[in-house]
């Protein structure tokens, strides 16, 4: 079976963040799986690695003790 352009994408960036960055473990938790394919799941997080790349971020205060 050929992985999609997608699937391939995010594998080959964990990939490269385990050898570069010690990258242990990576899950996403979907509250229901029939709303999105493997491909489309794969397709939103690369689109958020690349945003979180940009810097299209910022951290989020909840006034609580977890800050770091």
């Amino acid at each position: 079976m050929d992985m999609s352009s997608d699937r391939q994408a995010l594998t080959t960036r964990y990939a490269r963040m385990q050898a570069e960055e010690g990258l242990v473990d990576v899950k996403y938790l979907l509250s229901n799986v029939a709303e999105a394919t493997t491909d489309e799941v794969c397709r939103e997080v690369e689109a958020m690695h690349d945003a979180l790349g940009r810097g299209e971020c910022k951290a989020l205060d909840f006034g609580d003790i977890s800050k770091h």
